[in-house]
């Protein structure tokens, strides 16, 4: 797996290079402190504590990191093919599968740093201000949306190694992020009732979006009223009780993390450049 860890290094650097980790992290840390700010009621941040920053970040979230992530994996493949530069890496000593595995872990550790110092970084600063009440909260919020940006990187990637173009891919990433992230609570919950009056496919509705199992996750972490959660959140919640419902929205979550890029490592093997 030597040559995995050369790409992997290669696409970090890169990343560093093109300044976009740098560019998205200030965003990240920007839009964190300024909803502390308008939160904290004018600046009163450390009278506040990060339990309402951390409310209101969650939905910005959810929309933005998704939509990073899919757009950087749905351009690493279909982008170097386009270029012309898929062909002359993959002449050198390493195979397909060896090529994607680099790309994901170099572009899924620089999205880590993103939404790490982007978003730790600020919470950070604002527990040195005085805001430390929830801040273990606040930080599990941000290792979630790390593990929901591995997630929808792999997603991303499954679309480019199955698009002929880098356009094409880009354009299926903005579908999947509408249709993640938009469209899915009022469809997937009304196909789950048609499909079983009693419910019980609302655990396939909510395990089928790595986006809703992350919210819910994050809810429930701030929020011990059960009724904010939605209906798929609500009735996961009431049938597995806390303990069981954190397990099972884990598990499917780590799912999404791991099959999406093995189904695209698998193609993509199968793939000539």
């Amino acid at each position: 797996m030597s040559g995995a860890f050369t790409i992997y290094r290669k696409e970090l650097r890169d990343a560093v290079q093109s300044r976009w980790l740098i560019a998205f992290a200030i965003t990240f840390a920007l839009v964190a402190t300024l909803i502390a700010q308008v939160q904290g009621q004018g600046g009163d941040i450390g009278g506040q504590g990060l339990n309402r920053t951390t409310a209101s970040l969650i939905n910005l979230c959810l929309m933005l990191v998704p939509l990073l992530a899919l757009l950087l994996g749905a351009a690493s493949i279909s982008g170097e093919r386009e270029r012309g530069t898929l062909a002359t890496l993959l002449s050198q000593p390493i195979t397909n599968t060896e090529f994607l595995l680099g790309k994901y872990m170099g572009l899924n550790v620089a999205l880590w740093l993103a939404v790490g110092l982007g978003f730790g970084g600020a919470g950070l600063l604002m527990a040195f201000l005085g805001a430390t009440a929830g801040l273990g909260t606040y930080m599990g919020f941000v290792l979630l949306s790390a593990v929901l940006a591995s997630a929808m990187l792999g997603v991303g990637m499954l679309l480019s190694v199955v698009s002929d173009s880098r356009l094409k891919a880009i354009a299926l990433a903005v579908l999947a992020w509408f249709l993640f992230v938009l469209a899915y609570d009022l469809g997937a919950i009304s196909m789950a009732l048609a499909l079983t009056p009693s419910g019980r496919t609302l655990f396939l509705a909510v395990a089928a979006n790595p986006v809703e199992a992350v919210r819910i996750l994050a809810v429930m972490s701030i929020e011990p009223d059960m009724d904010v959660l939605g209906p798929l959140g609500a009735y996961v919640s009431d049938t597995l009780g806390r303990t069981g419902a954190i397990a099972f929205l884990s598990a499917a979550i780590a799912m999404w993390a791991l099959i999406p890029v093995a189904v695209a490592a698998w193609l993509f093997g199968q793939q000539d450049a």
